[in-house]
């Protein structure tokens, strides 16, 4: 498993964060939303290659699995932490 595996994983946490941030309009803020997002692109990936090995068929499917795995773990963070007050009900 090379570097440029973990660096894409990551890239896609970054911006798998960055937008489940943005639409789900959290009361975090967008650096939690990255960090978080990171951490479960990297997990995910990494988890998927340890279970299923790694050949280049396994780094595609890694590269889905990173994003859902960032996105579940966003959508967690989602439900404990509330979200913003609606301003838009004046």
């Amino acid at each position: 498993m090379g570097a440029t595996l973990w660096i894409v994983w990551a890239i896609i946490g970054v911006i798998g964060g960055y937008m489940a941030g943005k639409l789900l309009h959290t009361a975090h803020s967008v650096v939690l939303d990255v960090c978080v997002g990171v951490c479960g692109a990297l997990l995910g990936g990494w988890l998927l290659v340890v279970f299923f090995g790694n050949n280049e068929n396994m780094q595609v499917f890694s590269l889905v699995t990173s994003a859902v795995a960032c996105a579940i773990l966003l959508w967690v963070l989602s439900l404990i932490l509330p979200g913003k007050p609606d301003d838009d009900d004046d």
